[in-house]
Protein backbone atom coordinates (compact mmCIF):
# COMPACT_ATOMS: atom_id res chain seq x y z
CA UNK A 1 0.00 0.00 0.00
CA UNK A 2 1.43 3.29 -1.00
CA UNK A 3 1.75 6.23 1.32
CA UNK A 4 -0.74 8.12 -0.76
CA UNK A 5 -3.33 5.32 -0.38
CA UNK A 6 -2.80 5.21 3.35
CA UNK A 7 -3.47 8.94 3.63
CA UNK A 8 -6.66 8.56 1.59
CA UNK A 9 -7.82 5.70 3.74
CA UNK A 10 -7.13 7.66 6.91
CA UNK A 11 -9.01 10.72 5.58
CA UNK A 12 -12.00 8.57 4.62
CA UNK A 13 -12.05 6.95 8.05
CA UNK A 14 -11.94 10.28 9.88
CA UNK A 15 -14.66 11.71 7.63
CA UNK A 16 -16.83 8.68 8.25
CA UNK A 17 -16.45 9.03 12.02
CA UNK A 18 -17.32 12.76 11.84
CA UNK A 19 -20.39 12.20 9.66
CA UNK A 20 -21.58 9.34 11.82
CA UNK A 21 -21.33 11.42 14.97
CA UNK A 22 -23.32 14.31 13.49
CA UNK A 23 -25.99 11.96 12.17
CA UNK A 24 -26.35 10.26 15.52
CA UNK A 25 -26.80 13.61 17.29
CA UNK A 26 -29.36 14.82 14.77
CA UNK A 27 -31.44 11.72 15.07
CA UNK A 28 -31.15 11.85 18.83
CA UNK A 29 -32.51 15.40 19.06
CA UNK A 30 -35.31 14.97 16.51
CA UNK A 31 -38.56 14.10 18.29
CA UNK A 32 -40.22 13.22 15.02
CA UNK A 33 -37.71 10.64 13.88
CA UNK A 34 -35.83 8.24 16.11
CA UNK A 35 -34.98 4.87 14.89
CA UNK A 36 -33.73 3.75 18.27
CA UNK A 37 -35.85 3.25 21.36
CA UNK A 38 -34.63 5.85 23.88
CA UNK A 39 -33.54 4.69 27.26
CA UNK A 40 -34.32 7.99 29.06
CA UNK A 41 -37.48 10.19 28.61
CA UNK A 42 -38.95 13.24 30.37
CA UNK A 43 -42.84 13.78 30.82
CA UNK A 44 -43.71 17.52 30.58
CA UNK A 45 -47.58 17.30 30.65
CA UNK A 46 -49.46 20.18 32.49
CA UNK A 47 -53.19 21.09 33.21
CA UNK A 48 -53.06 24.82 32.68
CA UNK A 49 -55.83 26.81 30.91
CA UNK A 50 -57.85 30.04 30.85
CA UNK A 51 -61.37 30.21 32.32
CA UNK A 52 -63.84 32.91 31.25
CA UNK A 53 -67.45 33.68 32.05
CA UNK A 54 -69.83 35.11 29.48
CA UNK A 55 -73.42 36.29 29.49
CA UNK A 56 -75.34 34.23 26.97
CA UNK A 57 -78.65 36.08 27.20
CA UNK A 58 -79.68 38.80 29.61
CA UNK A 59 -83.25 37.57 29.59
CA UNK A 60 -85.25 39.89 31.79
CA UNK A 61 -87.53 38.07 34.19
CA UNK A 62 -90.73 40.15 34.48
CA UNK A 63 -93.90 39.56 36.47
CA UNK A 64 -97.00 41.77 36.39
CA UNK A 65 -98.72 41.57 39.76
CA UNK A 66 -102.28 42.06 38.54
CA UNK A 67 -102.48 45.68 37.38
CA UNK A 68 -100.91 47.03 40.57
CA UNK A 69 -97.19 46.27 40.46
CA UNK A 70 -94.38 45.23 38.13
CA UNK A 71 -91.47 42.93 39.06
CA UNK A 72 -88.21 42.73 37.12
CA UNK A 73 -85.00 40.72 37.53
CA UNK A 74 -82.04 41.27 35.23
CA UNK A 75 -78.23 41.38 35.04
CA UNK A 76 -77.19 44.94 35.86
CA UNK A 77 -73.40 44.41 35.94
CA UNK A 78 -70.96 41.95 34.36
CA UNK A 79 -67.33 41.82 35.52
CA UNK A 80 -65.28 39.77 33.07
CA UNK A 81 -62.04 39.78 35.07
CA UNK A 82 -63.84 38.87 38.29
CA UNK A 83 -65.98 36.28 36.48
CA UNK A 84 -69.10 37.64 38.18
CA UNK A 85 -72.57 38.91 37.37
CA UNK A 86 -74.70 41.22 39.50
CA UNK A 87 -78.44 40.71 39.36
CA UNK A 88 -80.97 43.29 40.50
CA UNK A 89 -84.55 42.61 41.56
CA UNK A 90 -87.05 45.47 41.53
CA UNK A 91 -90.71 45.60 42.50
CA UNK A 92 -92.59 48.81 41.64
CA UNK A 93 -96.09 49.73 42.74
CA UNK A 94 -97.26 51.26 39.46
CA UNK A 95 -100.39 52.84 40.91
CA UNK A 96 -100.83 56.42 42.04
CA UNK A 97 -103.02 57.53 44.92
CA UNK A 98 -106.53 57.35 43.52
CA UNK A 99 -109.29 59.42 45.04
CA UNK A 100 -112.75 58.37 44.08
CA UNK A 101 -116.14 59.59 45.20
CA UNK A 102 -119.74 58.98 44.38
CA UNK A 103 -121.75 61.93 43.20
CA UNK A 104 -121.71 64.21 46.23
CA UNK A 105 -123.43 67.34 47.53
CA UNK A 106 -121.64 69.43 50.12
CA UNK A 107 -122.74 72.56 51.96
CA UNK A 108 -120.12 74.73 53.62
CA UNK A 109 -121.80 76.39 56.64
CA UNK A 110 -119.41 79.18 57.69
CA UNK A 111 -119.49 81.37 60.80
CA UNK A 112 -119.75 85.12 60.08
CA UNK A 113 -120.04 86.36 63.65
CA UNK A 114 -118.00 89.23 65.11
CA UNK A 115 -115.51 86.96 66.92
CA UNK A 116 -114.33 85.65 63.54
CA UNK A 117 -113.28 89.13 62.45
CA UNK A 118 -111.85 90.27 65.79
CA UNK A 119 -109.34 87.43 66.23
CA UNK A 120 -106.21 87.19 64.12
CA UNK A 121 -104.15 84.34 62.73
CA UNK A 122 -100.82 85.88 61.95
CA UNK A 123 -101.50 89.07 60.00
CA UNK A 124 -105.01 88.12 58.81
CA UNK A 125 -108.30 87.68 60.64
CA UNK A 126 -109.51 84.25 61.64
CA UNK A 127 -112.36 84.67 59.18
CA UNK A 128 -109.94 85.29 56.32
CA UNK A 129 -107.84 82.28 57.35
CA UNK A 130 -110.98 80.15 57.19
CA UNK A 131 -111.97 81.62 53.80
CA UNK A 132 -108.50 80.95 52.35
CA UNK A 133 -108.50 77.37 53.64
CA UNK A 134 -112.03 76.74 52.40
CA UNK A 135 -111.00 77.88 48.91
CA UNK A 136 -108.04 75.46 48.94
CA UNK A 137 -110.36 72.66 50.03
CA UNK A 138 -112.73 73.46 47.17
CA UNK A 139 -109.87 73.24 44.66
CA UNK A 140 -108.90 69.79 45.91
CA UNK A 141 -112.49 68.58 45.88
CA UNK A 142 -113.10 69.61 42.28
CA UNK A 143 -109.77 68.13 41.25
CA UNK A 144 -110.77 64.80 42.78
CA UNK A 145 -114.31 64.92 41.39
CA UNK A 146 -115.23 67.56 38.78
CA UNK A 147 -118.91 66.63 39.07
CA UNK A 148 -119.17 67.42 42.76
CA UNK A 149 -121.74 70.04 43.82
CA UNK A 150 -121.06 72.55 46.58
CA UNK A 151 -123.28 75.18 48.21
CA UNK A 152 -122.44 77.99 50.66
CA UNK A 153 -124.34 79.18 53.76
CA UNK A 154 -123.22 82.01 56.05
CA UNK A 155 -124.51 82.47 59.57
CA UNK A 156 -124.17 84.78 62.58
CA UNK A 157 -127.16 86.74 63.84
CA UNK A 158 -129.07 89.84 63.03
CA UNK A 159 -128.33 92.93 65.10
CA UNK A 160 -131.03 93.56 67.69
CA UNK A 161 -129.39 96.85 68.61
CA UNK A 162 -130.22 98.03 65.10
CA UNK A 163 -133.85 97.00 65.43
CA UNK A 164 -133.40 93.63 63.76
CA UNK A 165 -135.02 90.49 65.12
CA UNK A 166 -132.55 87.90 66.39
CA UNK A 167 -133.17 84.25 67.04
CA UNK A 168 -134.84 83.29 63.76
CA UNK A 169 -133.99 81.43 60.61
CA UNK A 170 -132.94 84.81 59.21
CA UNK A 171 -129.76 84.67 61.31
CA UNK A 172 -128.38 82.58 58.40
CA UNK A 173 -128.58 83.08 54.66
CA UNK A 174 -127.99 81.02 51.56
CA UNK A 175 -125.01 82.45 49.65
CA UNK A 176 -124.95 79.82 46.86
CA UNK A 177 -127.21 76.98 45.80
CA UNK A 178 -125.50 73.67 45.05
CA UNK A 179 -123.20 74.26 42.09
CA UNK A 180 -120.60 72.28 40.13
CA UNK A 181 -118.80 75.49 39.11
CA UNK A 182 -115.56 75.87 41.02
CA UNK A 183 -115.42 79.58 40.22
CA UNK A 184 -118.93 80.21 41.51
CA UNK A 185 -118.20 78.34 44.73
CA UNK A 186 -114.99 80.23 45.40
CA UNK A 187 -116.64 83.58 44.63
CA UNK A 188 -119.42 82.84 47.12
CA UNK A 189 -116.86 81.98 49.80
CA UNK A 190 -114.87 85.13 49.13
CA UNK A 191 -118.02 87.26 49.29
CA UNK A 192 -118.54 86.22 52.91
CA UNK A 193 -115.96 88.84 53.82
CA UNK A 194 -118.34 91.54 52.53
CA UNK A 195 -121.34 90.45 54.62
CA UNK A 196 -122.54 92.42 57.57
CA UNK A 197 -121.16 90.84 60.72
CA UNK A 198 -123.63 89.83 63.44
CA UNK A 199 -122.80 89.91 67.15
CA UNK A 200 -123.90 86.36 67.98
CA UNK A 201 -123.85 82.76 66.68
CA UNK A 202 -126.92 80.88 65.45
CA UNK A 203 -125.61 77.48 64.32
CA UNK A 204 -129.11 75.99 64.24
CA UNK A 205 -130.15 78.52 61.56
CA UNK A 206 -127.11 77.73 59.39
CA UNK A 207 -127.70 73.97 59.62
CA UNK A 208 -131.40 74.38 58.82
CA UNK A 209 -130.78 76.45 55.68
CA UNK A 210 -128.26 73.88 54.37
CA UNK A 211 -130.53 70.94 55.17
CA UNK A 212 -133.41 72.50 53.29
CA UNK A 213 -131.40 73.00 50.08
CA UNK A 214 -130.04 69.52 49.43
CA UNK A 215 -131.54 67.78 46.41
CA UNK A 216 -133.98 64.92 46.78
CA UNK A 217 -131.55 62.50 45.11
CA UNK A 218 -130.95 59.71 47.61
CA UNK A 219 -128.14 58.17 45.54
CA UNK A 220 -125.65 60.92 46.33
CA UNK A 221 -123.44 61.36 49.38
CA UNK A 222 -124.45 64.46 51.33
CA UNK A 223 -122.24 66.44 53.70
CA UNK A 224 -122.32 69.60 55.80
CA UNK A 225 -118.95 71.15 56.64
CA UNK A 226 -119.44 73.42 59.68
CA UNK A 227 -116.68 75.97 60.28
CA UNK A 228 -117.12 78.08 63.43
CA UNK A 229 -115.21 79.55 66.34
CA UNK A 230 -118.13 79.94 68.69
CA UNK A 231 -120.54 78.12 70.94
CA UNK A 232 -124.13 78.80 69.74
CA UNK A 233 -125.98 81.46 71.75
CA UNK A 234 -128.97 81.96 69.41
CA UNK A 235 -131.72 79.55 68.33
CA UNK A 236 -134.43 79.81 65.68
CA UNK A 237 -137.31 79.89 68.17
CA UNK A 238 -136.55 83.45 69.26
CA UNK A 239 -134.11 82.53 71.99
CA UNK A 240 -130.88 84.50 71.85
CA UNK A 241 -127.95 85.69 73.94
CA UNK A 242 -127.84 82.52 76.01
CA UNK A 243 -125.30 79.70 75.94
CA UNK A 244 -127.28 76.86 77.42
CA UNK A 245 -130.80 75.71 78.00
CA UNK A 246 -133.01 75.94 74.95
CA UNK A 247 -130.23 77.06 72.56
CA UNK A 248 -128.06 74.05 73.37
CA UNK A 249 -131.01 71.66 73.28
CA UNK A 250 -132.31 72.87 69.91
CA UNK A 251 -128.86 72.95 68.30
CA UNK A 252 -128.05 69.40 69.39
CA UNK A 253 -131.48 68.19 68.26
CA UNK A 254 -130.92 69.71 64.81
CA UNK A 255 -127.54 67.95 64.54
CA UNK A 256 -129.10 64.60 65.41
CA UNK A 257 -132.02 65.15 63.02
CA UNK A 258 -129.73 65.88 60.09
CA UNK A 259 -127.44 62.94 60.86
CA UNK A 260 -130.40 60.55 61.10
CA UNK A 261 -131.49 61.68 57.61
CA UNK A 262 -128.21 60.36 56.21
CA UNK A 263 -126.38 63.68 55.97
CA UNK A 264 -122.86 63.58 57.40
CA UNK A 265 -121.77 66.60 59.43
CA UNK A 266 -118.07 67.41 59.75
CA UNK A 267 -117.41 70.16 62.30
CA UNK A 268 -114.32 72.24 62.92
CA UNK A 269 -114.58 74.12 66.21
CA UNK A 270 -111.83 76.70 65.98
CA UNK A 271 -109.82 77.83 69.00
CA UNK A 272 -112.48 77.05 71.61
CA UNK A 273 -110.86 77.91 74.90
CA UNK A 274 -110.75 75.09 77.42
CA UNK A 275 -109.88 77.49 80.28
CA UNK A 276 -111.86 80.70 79.67
CA UNK A 277 -115.12 80.80 81.69
CA UNK A 278 -118.39 81.92 80.15
CA UNK A 279 -119.84 84.28 82.84
CA UNK A 280 -123.53 83.34 82.70
CA UNK A 281 -122.99 79.57 82.95
CA UNK A 282 -119.66 79.43 84.80
CA UNK A 283 -118.55 76.78 82.33
CA UNK A 284 -115.64 76.91 79.90
CA UNK A 285 -116.48 77.50 76.28
CA UNK A 286 -115.00 74.11 75.47
CA UNK A 287 -117.32 72.43 77.98
CA UNK A 288 -120.36 74.24 76.56
CA UNK A 289 -119.44 73.06 73.06
CA UNK A 290 -119.02 69.47 74.18
CA UNK A 291 -122.55 69.49 75.65
CA UNK A 292 -123.79 69.92 72.08
CA UNK A 293 -121.21 68.32 69.79
CA UNK A 294 -119.69 65.78 72.13
CA UNK A 295 -115.97 65.06 72.28
CA UNK A 296 -113.63 64.09 69.48
CA UNK A 297 -113.67 60.54 70.84
CA UNK A 298 -117.46 60.41 71.32
CA UNK A 299 -118.96 62.86 68.87
CA UNK A 300 -122.60 63.73 68.25
CA UNK A 301 -121.79 64.21 64.58
CA UNK A 302 -119.87 62.23 61.96
CA UNK A 303 -116.53 63.93 62.57
CA UNK A 304 -115.59 66.64 65.02
CA UNK A 305 -112.34 68.62 65.30
CA UNK A 306 -111.21 71.03 67.99
CA UNK A 307 -108.81 73.20 66.01
CA UNK A 308 -106.26 75.73 67.33
CA UNK A 309 -105.71 78.76 65.11
CA UNK A 310 -102.31 77.41 64.06
CA UNK A 311 -103.95 74.30 62.54
CA UNK A 312 -106.83 75.89 60.62
CA UNK A 313 -105.33 75.32 57.19
CA UNK A 314 -104.08 71.77 57.80
CA UNK A 315 -107.36 70.64 59.34
CA UNK A 316 -109.64 72.12 56.68
CA UNK A 317 -107.47 71.43 53.62
CA UNK A 318 -106.25 67.97 54.58
CA UNK A 319 -108.19 66.34 57.42
CA UNK A 320 -111.65 67.40 56.26
CA UNK A 321 -110.72 66.60 52.66
CA UNK A 322 -109.81 63.06 53.68
CA UNK A 323 -113.23 62.66 55.32
CA UNK A 324 -115.01 63.82 52.18
CA UNK A 325 -113.05 61.69 49.71
CA UNK A 326 -112.91 57.90 49.56
CA UNK A 327 -109.38 56.81 48.75
CA UNK A 328 -108.87 53.60 46.83
CA UNK A 329 -106.35 51.35 48.51
CA UNK A 330 -103.66 50.62 45.92
CA UNK A 331 -101.03 49.51 48.42
CA UNK A 332 -99.43 46.07 48.35
CA UNK A 333 -99.13 44.33 51.69
CA UNK A 334 -97.35 41.26 53.07
CA UNK A 335 -95.31 40.69 49.92
CA UNK A 336 -93.01 37.67 49.70
CA UNK A 337 -90.56 37.24 46.81
CA UNK A 338 -88.76 33.88 46.62
CA UNK A 339 -85.86 33.53 44.15
CA UNK A 340 -84.82 29.92 43.42
CA UNK A 341 -81.37 28.92 42.09
CA UNK A 342 -80.35 25.82 40.07
CA UNK A 343 -77.88 23.42 41.67
CA UNK A 344 -75.14 24.43 39.19
CA UNK A 345 -75.22 27.95 40.64
CA UNK A 346 -75.16 26.74 44.23
CA UNK A 347 -72.21 24.37 43.59
CA UNK A 348 -70.04 26.53 41.38
CA UNK A 349 -70.69 30.17 42.30
CA UNK A 350 -70.16 32.25 45.41
CA UNK A 351 -73.23 34.27 46.46
CA UNK A 352 -73.16 37.67 48.15
CA UNK A 353 -75.52 40.63 48.52
CA UNK A 354 -74.36 43.87 46.93
CA UNK A 355 -76.47 45.94 49.33
CA UNK A 356 -79.37 45.53 51.73
CA UNK A 357 -82.83 46.00 50.21
CA UNK A 358 -84.12 49.57 50.43
CA UNK A 359 -87.51 48.26 51.57
CA UNK A 360 -88.16 45.10 53.55
CA UNK A 361 -85.86 42.33 54.76
CA UNK A 362 -84.13 39.42 53.02
CA UNK A 363 -82.76 36.08 54.22
CA UNK A 364 -79.10 36.41 55.21
CA UNK A 365 -77.93 33.49 53.08
CA UNK A 366 -79.19 30.98 50.55
CA UNK A 367 -81.51 28.37 52.02
CA UNK A 368 -79.89 25.13 50.83
CA UNK A 369 -83.01 23.08 51.55
CA UNK A 370 -84.63 24.55 48.45
CA UNK A 371 -81.80 26.70 47.02
CA UNK A 372 -83.59 30.01 47.49
CA UNK A 373 -83.54 33.45 49.08
CA UNK A 374 -86.69 35.10 50.48
CA UNK A 375 -87.42 38.82 50.40
CA UNK A 376 -90.27 40.09 52.62
CA UNK A 377 -91.91 43.51 52.16
CA UNK A 378 -94.60 44.47 54.67
CA UNK A 379 -95.98 47.43 52.69
CA UNK A 380 -95.34 48.91 49.24
CA UNK A 381 -97.23 52.17 48.78
CA UNK A 382 -98.35 53.76 45.54
CA UNK A 383 -95.41 54.82 43.39
CA UNK A 384 -92.78 53.11 45.58
CA UNK A 385 -90.01 50.88 44.18
CA UNK A 386 -88.22 48.22 46.21
CA UNK A 387 -84.77 47.03 45.04
CA UNK A 388 -82.37 44.22 45.93
CA UNK A 389 -79.04 43.26 44.29
CA UNK A 390 -76.74 40.26 44.68
CA UNK A 391 -73.59 38.99 42.98
CA UNK A 392 -72.71 35.53 41.66
CA UNK A 393 -68.95 34.90 41.29
CA UNK A 394 -67.46 31.77 39.70
CA UNK A 395 -65.48 29.67 42.18
CA UNK A 396 -61.83 28.83 41.49
CA UNK A 397 -62.54 25.13 42.04
CA UNK A 398 -65.64 24.93 39.87
CA UNK A 399 -66.70 21.61 38.38
CA UNK A 400 -65.26 21.36 34.84
CA UNK A 401 -68.38 19.49 33.74
CA UNK A 402 -70.27 22.79 33.56
CA UNK A 403 -67.90 24.14 30.88
CA UNK A 404 -69.80 25.19 27.73
CA UNK A 405 -73.16 24.56 29.38
CA UNK A 406 -75.76 27.35 29.37
CA UNK A 407 -76.64 27.95 33.02
CA UNK A 408 -79.79 29.75 34.22
CA UNK A 409 -79.11 32.17 37.06
CA UNK A 410 -82.40 31.14 38.66
CA UNK A 411 -84.96 28.44 38.03
CA UNK A 412 -87.97 30.63 38.84
CA UNK A 413 -89.29 33.49 40.97
CA UNK A 414 -92.49 33.37 43.04
CA UNK A 415 -94.35 36.45 44.33
CA UNK A 416 -97.26 36.50 46.78
CA UNK A 417 -98.99 39.44 48.45
CA UNK A 418 -102.28 41.15 49.27
CA UNK A 419 -104.28 44.09 47.96
CA UNK A 420 -107.56 45.12 49.57
CA UNK A 421 -107.68 41.73 51.26
CA UNK A 422 -107.28 39.87 47.96
CA UNK A 423 -104.51 37.28 47.73
CA UNK A 424 -102.08 37.74 44.84
CA UNK A 425 -99.87 34.94 43.47
CA UNK A 426 -97.53 35.11 40.46
CA UNK A 427 -94.52 33.19 39.14
CA UNK A 428 -92.03 33.24 36.24
CA UNK A 429 -89.29 30.87 35.05
CA UNK A 430 -87.62 33.35 32.68
CA UNK A 431 -83.97 33.79 33.66
CA UNK A 432 -80.75 35.48 32.53
CA UNK A 433 -78.21 32.83 31.44
CA UNK A 434 -74.41 32.54 31.58
CA UNK A 435 -71.76 30.12 30.28
CA UNK A 436 -68.32 29.10 31.53
CA UNK A 437 -65.63 28.78 28.85
CA UNK A 438 -62.25 27.03 29.25
CA UNK A 439 -59.32 27.39 26.81
CA UNK A 440 -56.83 24.53 27.24
CA UNK A 441 -53.18 25.64 27.20
CA UNK A 442 -51.81 22.26 28.36
CA UNK A 443 -48.41 21.10 26.81
CA UNK A 444 -49.01 17.70 25.19
CA UNK A 445 -47.18 14.60 26.57
CA UNK A 446 -44.25 13.47 24.37
CA UNK A 447 -40.94 11.62 24.66
CA UNK A 448 -37.93 13.87 24.41
CA UNK A 449 -34.93 11.68 23.48
CA UNK A 450 -31.56 12.31 25.05
CA UNK A 451 -28.38 12.92 22.99
CA UNK A 452 -28.37 9.30 21.83
CA UNK A 453 -27.76 5.77 23.11
CA UNK A 454 -24.72 5.58 25.37
CA UNK A 455 -23.86 2.18 23.91
CA UNK A 456 -23.98 3.48 20.32
CA UNK A 457 -21.71 6.36 21.14
CA UNK A 458 -19.28 4.17 23.01
CA UNK A 459 -19.26 1.68 20.15
CA UNK A 460 -18.45 4.41 17.61
CA UNK A 461 -15.68 5.76 19.76
CA UNK A 462 -14.10 2.32 20.29
CA UNK A 463 -14.28 1.40 16.62
CA UNK A 464 -12.83 4.77 15.67
CA UNK A 465 -9.92 4.37 18.08
CA UNK A 466 -9.23 0.81 16.87
CA UNK A 467 -9.37 1.95 13.27
CA UNK A 468 -6.89 4.76 13.95
CA UNK A 469 -4.60 2.37 15.77
CA UNK A 470 -4.82 -0.15 12.95
CA UNK A 471 -4.11 2.38 10.27
CA UNK A 472 -1.22 3.83 12.26
CA UNK A 473 0.24 0.34 12.76
CA UNK A 474 0.02 -0.51 9.12
CA UNK A 475 1.79 2.71 8.22
CA UNK A 476 4.51 1.98 10.74
CA UNK A 477 5.08 -1.63 9.44
CA UNK A 478 5.20 -0.43 5.88
CA UNK A 479 7.82 2.12 6.61
CA UNK A 480 10.06 -0.36 8.48
CA UNK A 481 10.00 -2.82 5.59
CA UNK A 482 11.30 -0.16 3.31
Amino acid sequence: MTKKCIKKLLFILIAFIFIFSITANVFASDGGINLNTPTNTTNTATTTGTTTLEVVENNVCTIDVEDIAHFEKKITEFNESEKSVTLTLTLTNTKTIEESQKDAEIFFVIDNSSSMTEAYVGDITRKQAVINSANSLVEKLFEANPDIKIGIVGFSSLDSSAGETEGTINDANLRLELSNSEDNVKNAINNLSELKVGPRTNIEAGLTIADEHFSSDKNVDRYIVLLTDGVPNNATDGTFATYSGNVATRTKAKLEEIESAGINIIGAMINLNSEEIEPTTQKTYRALSEEIFGTEENSTISQYYYVPDSEIEDTIVNDIFNNLIVRKDNTLKNITIVDYFPQEIIDNFNFEYVASPNIGTVSQEVDTTNNSITWNIELLSEGETATLSYKLTLKDDYNKEIVDQIIKTNTHVDITGENNGNKLENTSDVSPTVRVKFKDTTIADKVIPQTGSNFDILFVIVISILAIILVTRLVYIKRNRK
